[in-house]
């Protein structure tokens, strides 16, 4: 579906610049807005990789992992743009965007349970290119394109417990904060309406997507990452002892990259300022 809005945005500038091209130019100015959305996650290789989680790196231990959570999100924005002519656009967002708190649980055959909390946020700038078709008196259609650059912030709260009954039962805190940074990419659509002379209120629909190769930081006291082992596992490993283990067993190791887009419904309030 992403590739969808993409593809509409596409055609809706080629045929708007083509039939609108005689229209004579609005005199130049800037757009300032603020934008709120809420949306639903599109899972993909991400969510499929944190299935396969596992505490222990002994292939011996077998574990059942469930993950719940992480669809939604909220999207929180600023954007300026500049008026090229009188339907096109250039700017700039620059914004947040949260994902619900995402759990999961983890069962070994050695009788552990773990249970850990993801808060997972992202901050993004993306450049811009829009283009405005009007549709009635105080409305108009608007598409737009873009891309830019994004840090994440992955925070884990959460503990691991088991080994036995008391008093040789174990309990471990487990704590992280872990940054990425990457690339993203927008596509929207959206229809805007005329308030007062030169104020829009706007309703849309927006595809957002993120990648981000790896997560680095440091996770109970250790500068450590998420890392997918040769077996498929998925665990958090302390830099040094993935160099041991490369060295001494060699294991390959590549760490956890985040690919995950989500579709938003958002609307907007802006405000037109003309030369």
């Amino acid at each position: 579906m992403s590739r969808c809005i993409v593809i509409l945005s596409f055609l809706v500038f080629m045929i708007s610049s083509i039939t609108l091209s005689h229209l004579s130019a609005e005199p130049s100015g800037i757009e300032v807005g603020l934008r709120y959305g809420g949306g639903e996650r599109v899972p993909g290789r991400f969510d499929g990789d944190l299935k396969q989680f596992s505490s222990t790196v002994s292939p011996l231990i077998a574990s059942d992992v469930s993950l719940s959570g992480g669809r939604s999100t909220n999207l929180y924005e600023g954007f300026f743009r500049f008026l090229l002519d009188s339907r096109s656009r250039v700017g700039f967002v620059i914004g947040r965007n949260d994902w619900q708190m995402l759990q999961l649980t983890e069962v070994t055959s050695d009788y552990y349970y773990t249970k850990l909390t993801s808060e997972i946020y992202s901050y993004h700038i993306l450049g811009m290119y829009y283009f405005t078709v009007p549709v009635f008196r105080n409305w108009e259609w608007e598409s737009g394109l873009g891309g830019g650059f994004t840090s994440a912030d992955w925070n884990v709260r959460g503990f691991s417990a088991g080994g036995g009954l008391p008093p040789d039962s174990q309990y471990f805190n487990q704590r992280g904060r872990l940054r990425g940074s990457g690339l993203a990419y927008r596509a929207e659509t959206a229809i805007n309406h005329r308030l007062y002379e030169n104020t829009f209120f706007q309703l849309g629909l927006g595809y957002h997507h993120v990648a981000i190769d790896k997560f680095s930081g440091n996770y109970n006291g250790e500068t450590s990452s998420f890392y997918i082992r040769a077996d498929g596992k998925v665990g958090v490993l302390d830099d040094t002892r993935v160099i041991d283990a490369t060295v001494s067993t060699a294991q390959t190791f590549r760490r956890l990259d985040m690919n995950s887009g989500s579709w938003v419904l958002y609307f907007s309030v802006f405000q037109r300022f003309l030369d």
